[in-house]
């Protein structure tokens, strides 16, 4: 019955709300729900972005098209909103809005004008709030003072909500004892808690930290505030404890207000922080002006240069749009007015040489760019589906687009059809900032700091405007970008110092930092012309930003007049060429990221002429040299004394080859590394691991120098060219006595000597085959348990000389006639060497059976091993029963005291030392072992405790691994996590005992105790003294049982 009652009730009528009404009920509908009405409705927005452009478009239609369009949720919302009753069938519910009074409106909680006014105040604190960081919290309560006057931004007095703790301390364990942990705030109440760290601490490292302090509290925080001071990272342990739901530079907080909605006074519980992902959006949006270029290319494959540079200008056009040097919507505007008039290219050759032209009679449409890329406007005919690329293009939020990260990964992905932008990599800012911060902003910093008089303060500043930067492998023009944002905040900070004098007050907020003191090189065409598009839209951020600080320092809305237009020609400034062969500009700082490309891979991929023209231009660099290399050196010689670089390399920069043509050959002629990174993965095509190295020709007295090592930074008196924190070992010399006890395993040479335990059961079946069937022990099966479980297996009939004794083996014997003879063979029909060739002689042998070595192990029930690629130290005792490949290095020894000092502390960090690297793992190498210094004058007690600890490590390993399931790989890294661990303690107490039979003084650094030892060995043997070599010192029974027992890893038995 109701049901009746309303449809009598109601007037059928067309429509007869106001537009007030209309649009007040249309702003119901989320941004997606209106572009999907304007489709169905067959209707065109001026901007199909803007909510207000989405609701004056729709508001259009006749009402009740739009109406019936509805969905029933939909409907009873226009009801709420129009003040009438909002339950009822669809048909009801159109009837009721269209009959509504014209008069009543509903206004929803985002009318309200208070919001926005708290929102703009909010920013406007922000604002004040970067340029009280930007002077420095100094003094013992530094961080505590931050984070008042953070707190203050949010309309908090004082800065101290109620029931903050400011600053308090959490409850935490370490080392099994509990103790407490300072942060600078915990507002329980809120789930808020803000740690300051210093600032040269390192956010990655600081947050593994806190975040493990965070994990024990219970309840535990959500909201995680977490800064240095000059970087910002906001947690939310609700959604992700490794990723910040934002990270930013303090000076963009203002950008950021809506991320902090939980710290506000009116804060609802469960309110969601509106968090724009600047990397998600420019990532979109490359991948939108992608699909332009690639379509443009298809349809025109031999006017690339056309394509590029129409490309480039429309790039401009769409960003100008959107911070301001055009009218607002300009140019989306002239794309749906070309598109409905069909002469979309006329208007934009229109548009291009109106912003390529100086003289243009009054009234000016819009603002003279030029700057290079204008001066010869392109344009090229666009079907439907370029149209609607570069559309849908500017129908962006490129106010939202990071000018690093989109030239990144617009360039990694423009030719590539199959890749998207979620594929593509760029460079972070922090990663970035490793480079920038060390070798530009903070000497700055300091001499801004240290400068007191407005003398001293003007003197800094005419040295600042004449700064220059170099990035000789600029690419799309990353670090040049965060070169010049951050010299420009620099500068804004020395205004504000200087403007602090009476005097200085009449100095106005413009700028001395330009654009044509940044230089680039790079051998891509198109990533130079990015690099000098993505520089000229800097100097506009940089400019707005200073604009809202100025207005807001001087309290009177001080501006200067906008300087990004005319944009700047840098044709001359950011150049096509080859760095390596090309001149470079005199400048006072080198920054850049130059190609990541190993020694070997440089004639396969530069070509042999390339190589010859390196080698004769570089005749000092060992050919297998990283190419990186090249780019250390050239900037080493380009540096005047005094003078900064800071440079992204292949980590094998710390060793061999690269090194000597690197980090050595600063540090060899004159310079001086401050700052560095020892390694980190790298984004990329492949996981790349890299280090930074910053460094100053000449030197820096009394300065500390900053060394980061897996996310720990250290600060030394010096950093050596090895980026290590231990002695330098690559001056370690060969010790005589060291010559044997050690080989890589055997070298099969060919498949064919293996086989499935299947067959090897079959041929098991033989009594004479079953002696020469062994299981197979490859690294990668020792860590990870199975060759205790499921072995492989060889034929090994390494000690049989002569075809005939092979014979003897019966069934084995021809097994490897039918599969491993014809393989011989063809290696050695085809071979170029002699080693095939001599290997066919002995074709039943492994093609290097280490015969000499193999005759050492006589008599021997089990030897050690280790992985000769590792990650961490990993040693093991191995049956003689198993065939070890050449992914183990074996040792010679039998002895529990052998085995404790090969799994020491101090012998790992040697094998880092000297050995070289594959990535993140170590090689062990014949020169670790050769220059390795064992142990002298050892007494029979210390061998014995050494021995004894090296078994109960053994025997800790085993216990945890049968209670958990876990291989020696899996028990290792669940040992390196933070924390008490059973192994951790076997280890340490294995290395004390080991320190104490070297008599390694407490308060000396470990490697630089054996490397003094090494010398000295070295030189006892060159004055004929005998030394101690590897192994139990001379004169012990190597059976007796104080330091000989018999636990090894065992094969299954064949026939299980």
């Amino acid at each position: 019955m109701p049901t009746v009652v309303f449809w009598v009730s109601i007037r059928r009528v067309d429509g007869s709300l106001t537009p007030e009404q209309t649009a007040a009920c249309l702003d119901t509908l989320g941004a997606d729900r209106l572009r999907a009405l304007l489709d169905t409705l067959d209707l065109e927005a001026t901007d199909r972005r803007s909510r207000s452009a989405l609701i004056a478009a729709v508001s259009r239609a006749p009402l009740p098209d739009v109406v019936r369009a509805l969905r029933v949720p939909e409907l009873r919302a226009f009801c709420t909103t129009l003040g009438v009753h909002d339950k009822g069938t669809k048909d009801v519910l159109v009837q009721r809005v269209l009959a509504a009074p014209g008069t009543r409106v509903v206004r929803s909680q985002s009318d309200r004008p208070d919001g926005a006014a708290g929102a703009g105040a909010l920013k406007a604190a922000l604002r004040r709030f970067t340029l009280e960081v930007a002077a420095g919290f100094g003094g013992r309560d530094a961080q505590t003072r931050f984070v008042k006057a953070f707190f203050s931004c949010f309309g908090w007095r004082d800065g101290e909500p109620p029931g903050a703790e400011i600053p308090a301390s959490l409850s935490v364990v370490e080392l099994g004892r509990r103790t407490t942990r300072p942060v600078e705030a915990v507002w329980s109440e809120r789930r808020v808690l803000v740690d300051v760290v210093a600032p040269d601490v390192v956010l990655d490292a600081a947050w593994s930290d806190l975040l493990r302090a965070c994990l024990e509290q219970s309840p535990g925080p959500q909201f995680v505030v977490l800064t240095n001071q000059r970087e910002l990272r906001l947690y939310d342990l609700a959604r992700d404890r490794s990723v910040p739901r934002l990270a930013t530079p303090i000076d963009d907080l203002p950008k950021y207000s809506d991320a902090f909605v939980f710290l506000g006074e009116g804060w609802v519980p469960g309110t969601t922080p509106k968090i724009v992902n600047v990397g998600k959006v420019s990532r979109e949006v490359a991948d939108l002006v992608a699909k332009l270029y690639r379509s443009l290319k298809a349809k025109f494959p031999k006017r690339e240069a056309e394509i590029i540079r129409f490309t480039l200008q429309c790039i401009i056009t769409m960003f100008a749009e959107d911070i301001g040097l055009l009218p607002p919507d300009y140019f989306t505007t002239l794309l749906y007015e070309g598109a409905r008039h069909r002469d979309v290219e006329r208007r934009l050759r229109e548009l291009f040489t109106l912003m390529g032209t100086r003289d243009v009679p009054p009234p000016r449409p819009v603002a003279y760019f030029n700057g290079g890329i204008f001066a010869a406007p392109v344009t090229l005919p666009l079907g439907d589906t370029e149209l609607t690329a570069l559309t849908r293009a500017a129908e962006a939020h490129w106010k939202y687009v990071d000018p690093h990260i989109f030239g990144s990964v617009f360039q990694g992905i423009m030719d590539d059809a199959e890749r998207h932008a979620s594929g593509a990599h760029y460079t972070a800012h922090d990663d970035i900032m490793r480079v920038v911060g060390p070798t530009i902003v903070e000497p700055w910093r300091k001499r801004i700091a240290e400068a007191k008089t407005l003398t001293e303060l003007l003197d800094v500043r005419r040295v600042l405007a004449k700064f220059r930067v170099l990035d000789p492998a600029c690419g799309s023009g990353n670090f040049l970008y965060v070169a010049f944002r951050e010299l420009y905040s620099l500068e804004t900070q020395l205004l504000a110092r200087i403007r602090e004098f009476p005097s200085g007050q009449g100095i106005g907020w413009g700028s001395v930092i330009s654009t044509l003191n940044f230089h680039g090189i790079d051998t891509n065409a198109f990533a130079v012309e990015l690099a000098k598009v993505t520089l000229n839209i800097a100097k506009k951020i940089a400019f707005e930003d200073r604009r809202q600080k100025a207005a807001d320092a001087s309290l009177q809305g001080e501006l200067e007049v906008d300087p990004s237009l005319p944009l700047d020609n840098l044709d001359k400034n950011i150049v096509c060429a080859d760095a390596l062969f090309t001149e470079w500009p005199e400048v006072d700082a080198i920054v850049g990221n130059p190609p990541m490309l190993g020694g070997l891979k440089i004639r396969s991929e530069l070509g042999v002429t390339y190589l010859e023209q390196l080698q004769s231009r570089y005749p000092e660099v060992n050919g297998r040299a990283d190419f990186c290399a090249y780019w250390f050196r050239r900037a080493h010689e380009r540096l005047a004394t005094g003078t900064r670089a800071g440079l992204v390399a292949t980590n094998t920069i710390r060793e061999g080859n690269t090194r000597e043509a690197a980090t050595d050959f600063i540090v060899q002629n004159g310079g001086t590394i401050t700052d560095a990174v020892s390694s980190q993965s790298w984004p990329g095509e492949a996981v790349v691991n890299v280090s930074m190295v910053n460094w100053i020709k000449g030197t820096v007295p009394d300065a500390p120098r900053r060394l980061e090592i897996e996310g720990v930074v250290y600060e030394c008196k010096s950093i050596p060219p090895s980026l290590q924190l231990q002695a330098d070992l690559r001056s370690a010399s060969p010790i005589s006595a060291n010559t044997r006890g050690t080989a890589q395993g055997l070298v099969l040479g060919t498949k064919a000597f293996q086989l499935d335990r299947a067959t090897a059961r079959t041929l098991c079946a033989d009594r004479r085959a079953r002696p020469f069937l062994k299981p197979i022990a490859v690294a990668s099966h020792l860590l990870r348990g199975r060759l205790t479980q499921d072995p492989d297996y060889v034929i090994d009939m390494t000690l049989c000389t002569s075809e005939a004794q092979a014979r003897q083996a019966g069934s084995a014997f021809e097994y490897l006639k039918k599969h491993v003879y014809p393989a011989v063979f063809e290696k050695a029909e085809t071979a170029t060497t002699e080693h095939y060739k001599n290997w066919l002689r002995t074709w039943w042998r492994p093609f290097w059976p280490r015969l000499e070595f193999v005759a050492v192990l006589t008599g021997f029930d089990r030897i050690i091993v280790c992985s000769r690629h590792a990650a961490r130290p990993v040693f093991a005792f191995l049956s003689r029963k198993f065939f070890p490949t050449e992914s183990l290095q074996l040792f010679a020894f039998e002895d529990d005291y052998s085995f404790g000092i090969l799994q020491s502390k101090a012998h790992w960090l040697w094998a880092v030392g000297v050995g070289s690297k594959i990535k993140d793992d170590t090689r062990y190498t014949g020169d670790v072992w050769d220059t390795f210094p064992w142990p002298q004058e050892v007494s029979e007690s210390a061998v014995a405790n050494v021995a004894a600890a090296a078994r109960e490590l053994r025997a800790t390993r085993q216990r945890l691994m049968e209670a958990n399931g876990w291989s020696l790989r899996e028990l290792h890294q669940a040992a390196e996590i933070d924390g008490p661990h059973p192994l951790k303690d076997a280890q340490r107490a294995l290395d004390e005992a080991v320190a104490e039979a070297y008599g390694m003084p407490s308060d000396q650094e470990v490697t630089e105790f054996l490397l003094d030892l090494n010398r000295c060995l070295v030189e006892d043997e060159e004055q004929g003294r005998t030394v101690t070599g590897a192994g139990l010192p001379p004169g012990l029974d190597p059976k007796d049982p104080r330091w000989l027992s018999d636990d090894c890893i065992e094969p299954p038995p064949i026939s299980e």
